[in-house]
């Protein structure tokens, strides 16, 4: 149990370092970098050796306590960034998310499905079938549905939902966490994986927020910062579509074990998808009623 939670323990500090602490002294010597030199000597590394020599050769910082104060200042310094970053990470997904419901992101949600409709029209209007693919390519750059979300990313996870509510008459947030105990430590590790890069390039964005803040002293900060978002823009649609298509093939290839599982407790044959949705929400199918629910009680 000992050496179980001292590889617990090396794990857990070995993510810190590399989530918050390495990142945060990045960005901390960026902030002094900003500091020191300003708009007017941005780009000027001998002004910035002066001052760094300058430090260095202050007999407070020479001394003990004053290494110590400088250590501790850059660790808390460093964390209360790491811990920024994550939280604005975390907004920064909720964004990517929304169902677009109210204004604004309602009115993304129809300047992406106008954009949307007019791909279509130019794949049904294409008189080559390279026209075509090319066209359907177009299409699908911006959603592989009509888009009914503001943003690309909550579009692309929509996707399974959809997918698997149309072939299996599944309902996939009712049956995903059933299909989660009983699916092989291969999928469950991809899944987590392409998981950990979506919310990896949430942070990435969080810290181009960070960056963008320096630019009230220092205008390099604006170029950072936009190479960051980029970044993590890109790594975000390819961790997204990775995400939605491993969910998917989750359920298309542990639908049958799900089923089958459930079976034995119900003394049944295995279930349909309606049956099994319904069955895991707790709730019964109204067959007279085509797409409604209604509650065992009702």
């Amino acid at each position: 149990m000992s050496g179980l939670l001292a590889e617990i323990g090396k794990k857990i500090a070995e993510r810190w370092v590399a989530v918050l602490a390495l990142p945060g002294l990045l960005f901390l010597a960026a902030a002094i970098t900003a500091w020191t030199l300003g708009h007017r000597h941005a780009l000027d590394p001998a002004a910035l050796g002066r001052q760094v020599t300058a430090w260095s050769t202050d007999p407070v910082t020479r001394s003990f306590g004053g290494l110590l104060v400088i250590l501790m200042v850059s660790m808390v310094g460093a964390v209360a960034a790491g811990l920024a970053a994550t939280a604005l990470g975390q907004a920064v997904e909720r964004l990517w998310t929304l169902q677009g419901v109210h204004a604004p992101a309602r009115w993304l949600v129809t300047l992406r499905r106008r954009r949307f409709a007019r791909a279509v029209r130019r794949v049904e209007s294409a008189g080559t079938p390279d026209a075509a693919a090319r066209a359907i390519a177009m299409a699908d750059r911006i959603c592989l549905l009509e888009p009914a979300r503001p943003a690309w990313i909550g579009d692309r996870l929509r996707v399974p939902r959809v997918h698997v509510s149309e072939a299996y008459g599944l309902d996939l947030d009712a049956c995903w966490p059933h299909l989660w105990l009983i699916v092989p430590q291969e999928s469950r590790t991809a899944v987590e994986a392409a998981r950990d890069s979506l919310a990896a390039a949430a942070r990435l964005t969080g810290w181009s927020v960070l960056y963008l803040l320096l630019v009230v002293w220092w205008w390099p900060g604006a170029v950072i910062a936009g190479l960051l978002f980029a970044t993590a823009w890109s790594r975000a649609r390819m961790a997204a579509a990775t995400l939605a298509d491993l969910v998917e093939a989750v359920v298309d290839l542990h639908v049958g074990d799900l089923s089958d599982r459930l079976a034995p407790a119900r003394q049944a044959e295995p279930l349909t998808g309606r049956a099994l949705t319904s069955l895991l929400r707790k709730s019964r199918w109204d067959p007279d009623y085509p797409g409604a629910w209604s509650s065992e009680g009702g």
